[in-house]
């Protein structure tokens, strides 16, 4: 049964990154008491006051909560609502003293001043005119704003975009919405192509108009890229077109052959079948295959044999055949691929290539596309590394797209420029880190093909391997066998499709938990016995699961650890206190922190969270606070380019879809001394039989080959 509650906002509990869900303390009106309330929209504003419409629910670990099904703004009617609103910030040259003063001069009539006779607030003691001035501007921007955003949800679309739109577009919103409405799919970011659609069809854009048409191929197209593709081939994008948009395929067809026709939309042909592209995708992947082919013509540098025996005599070690010729195809080649499970001895050839660069008088630069992963080669190679993005001096544009600094017409200095982890690079950031590369420039990558593909679309490394045309070293023989020789062992077994197994000397262990609640138990009892709330052991150890959800999901387990590390109950899912292991969601270029950076709450006042990262101090205040999140429990892809002493591996048979072979293999290898598996033989053996074969749509290898045709 639908229920009304109207009251004010108290305090936002739990606000998404994507604005489409929140939590919230509510005062209720009539009773005065504090309630909680979730909607699945854009948060409200503190002190302002709401009516909601749904209904009562308990959730399993909060309690009673208000479950939304709408949200309204309303004007504040009682002294006190009014006193809270204009309390809250949201008015220029308002603070909570002067909402009090303005409150006491005209009580329950202070709204209708604000409404029709704003110039009496001078007569409020501190109110001047450039205060005025200052207020009505303010006051009047809110008006509109609020206006909007009424206007826009009569229309279907929430209020988390009516702000940007507003401030895009202004006067023109209403032109832009009724004769161009798709261009907000581009201006817009984060608003889809389907709110869009909505908006145009009740303004009264025809169903089968070609511009909806079009920017519908390119919604389905962009659909394919979130599944790690980079194109996608013609047919099924069309037919899967005129199902979303209820018109008739020969009519997507024509619109789309027109478009292919007019290269608004990109297109490759291979095996006679053509294969639809964003433009962004289409240029990452033809113009990368056109700068690898180009830097396969590299001059060689000369003999590795002085720098090899200077490195043995500096180091005290020998050097195995296979890296001896690793170091001098990286003297022979432009490109050169070197791979290899841990303990394999790539931090020792890369240090070992850096000689070798020296002896030949070239400046050579490292990278890798995490900032964990560049700070662990640092660290193994004795020389500074940096994240890709940070490399090429990354900057994010106000249209949500990044921009790099170093390209074609201001390129990287070095001669040599190895990246490490390259199997998490897709094919829109190698890309650009061809683009960076000055001519002449070798490039040097480093990886484990085994572990899990990159997130975003293409596999460039793996193409490159099977191109065949890249000098490729395998490195398989095992030098670390003394360090962490269980986990290595198991790995090798993982890779290869057998069961793991626990080690002597309790380096590779196993739990086998009979039900998710036993697995959960397990690792609480773990994090207890290990003290993972000390200093030393939250960096030095990791809680891994494939997913999110779940009880022995990530944000479960987060909040759960939390709490252990903490000893009392803590409010909310994302509530962070002083000492809480934190991860940086995203990349903040202008913060200097990447996505995937841990680091350690060390403050935490009404409106800032203060995050230390290896030195560095972060403040993060208003929407920022979105950007970190628990980092106790973490996905296995979400640790790709770190390394632990201590890794704890939850896997279980409701994790069904995540169970392969390379999601284990990867997780099992983010550990350097001690691997804790919390699984069971059957979710064990289910990951090591399936193999990620779900191939990517991408042409980077046909283009390469020179089979593919623009």
């Amino acid at each position: 049964m639908t229920e009304e509650l109207r009251g004010t906002v108290r305090k936002i509990i739990f606000s998404s990154d994507d604005g489409r869900f929140c939590v919230f303390l509510l005062e209720n009106k009539d009773s005065r008491k504090i309630m909680t309330a979730a909607y699945r929209g854009p948060a409200p504003y503190v002190g302002q006051p709401v009516l909601l419409r749904g209904c009562w629910e308990r959730h399993p670990r909060f309690g009673m909560q208000f479950k939304c099904s709408a949200l309204e703004n309303v004007k504040p009617e009682e002294t006190e609502e009014i006193k809270l609103f204009l309390a809250s910030g949201l008015i220029e040259g308002i603070g909570p003293s002067m909402a009090g003063r303005i409150v006491d001069r005209f009580g329950r009539k202070t709204m209708e001043v604000f409404e029709e006779r704003i110039e009496d607030l001078r007569q409020v003691p501190g109110i001047g005119r450039k205060t005025l001035e200052k207020i009505k501007n303010s006051y009047e921007e809110i008006r509109e704003e609020q206006a909007l955003i009424m206007f826009l949800q009569s229309l279907g679309i929430s209020e988390r975009f009516a702000s940007d739109i507003h401030k895009k577009y202004g006067d023109e919103t209403e032109e832009v919405l009724t004769h161009d409405p798709y261009r907000m799919v581009r201006d817009i970011p984060g608003l889809g192509f389907q709110e869009v659609d909505r908006i145009a069809l009740s303004k009264g854009v025809d169903p089968d108009d070609s511009d909806r048409v079009v920017h519908g191929i390119e919604y389905m197209i962009a659909r394919a890229l979130m599944q790690g593709h980079a194109c996608a081939p013609e047919e099924s994008v069309f037919r899967n077109t005129s199902l979303l948009l209820a018109v008739t395929e020969d009519i997507v067809r024509a619109a789309g052959k027109d478009a292919i026709e007019h290269e608004y939309i990109p297109s490759v042909l291979w095996n006679d079948k053509r294969y639809l592209y964003l433009p962004s995708l289409y240029e990452a992947e033809t113009e990368s295959a056109i700068r690898i082919r180009n830097m396969m013509d590299a001059e060689p540098l000369g003999s590795s044999k002085l720098a090899i025996e200077k490195f043995e005599r500096e180091n005290h070690l020998s050097l195995a055949d296979r890296q001896k010729e690793a170091v001098q195809k990286a003297l022979e080649s432009g490109v050169l691929v070197i791979t290899g499970g841990p303990g394999t001895g790539k931090t020792t050839l890369v240090r070992a290539v850096i000689t070798a660069a020296r002896q030949f008088q070239k400046k050579v630069r490292l990278m890798a596309p995490t900032g964990r992963a560049a700070k662990r080669l640092s660290l193994s190679s004795g020389m500074n590394a940096d994240t890709i993005h940070k490399a090429l001096e990354a900057e994010l544009h106000d249209s949500g797209s990044t921009f790099f600094n170093r390209n074609e017409s201001d390129p990287l200095k070095e001669d040599i420029i190895i990246v490490d982890e390259a199997s998490m690079m897709d094919i829109s950031l190698f890309y650009h880190l061809l683009c960076s590369l000055k001519e002449g420039a070798r490039l040097i990558l480093v990886g484990d093909i085994d572990q899990l593909p990159p997130v975003g679309p293409g596999s460039p490394l793996k193409d490159l391997i099977s191109w065949g045309k890249v000098p490729v070293v395998r490195l398989e023989h095992i030098f670390r066998q003394k360090e962490g020789s269980g986990i290595i062992d198991n790995a090798a077994r993982i890779r290869h499709g057998d069961m793991c197994f626990p080690d002597e000397e309790g380096e590779f262990s196993i739990y086998y938990a009979s039900s998710e609640m036993d697995a959960f138990g397990a690792v609480m009892n773990y994090c207890r016995q290990l003290d993972y709330g000390s200093e030393l052991m939250k960096m030095s150890m990791q809680v891994l699961s494939p997913m999110y959800r779940g009880t022995c999901g990530v944000d479960h387990l987060n909040h759960a650890i939390q709490e252990l590390v903490h000893g009392h109950p803590v409010e909310g899912a994302s509530h962070f206190l002083p000492g809480d292991k934190v991860m940086q969601k995203k990349n903040d270029y202008e913060k200097g922190v990447y996505n995937g950076d841990l680091g350690i709450v060390w403050a935490v006042d009404k409106n800032k969270i203060f995050v230390r990262y290896d030195g560095k101090e972060v403040v993060y205040e208003g929407e920022d606070r979105n950007s970190i999140q628990l980092a106790y429990a973490a996905t296995v892809h979400k640790s790709q380019g770190s390394e632990y002493d201590t890794v704890i591996l939850v896997l279980l048979p409701t994790q069904n879809i995540m169970l392969k072979r390379n999601l284990l293999y990867t997780g099992v290898t983010r550990a350097r001394k001690k691997t804790i598996l919390i699984s069971t033989d059957d979710a064990i053996a289910r990951a090591v039989s399936r193999q990620d074969t779900e191939s990517r749509y991408s042409l980077f290898l046909p283009l390469l080959k020179g089979e593919a045709k623009k």
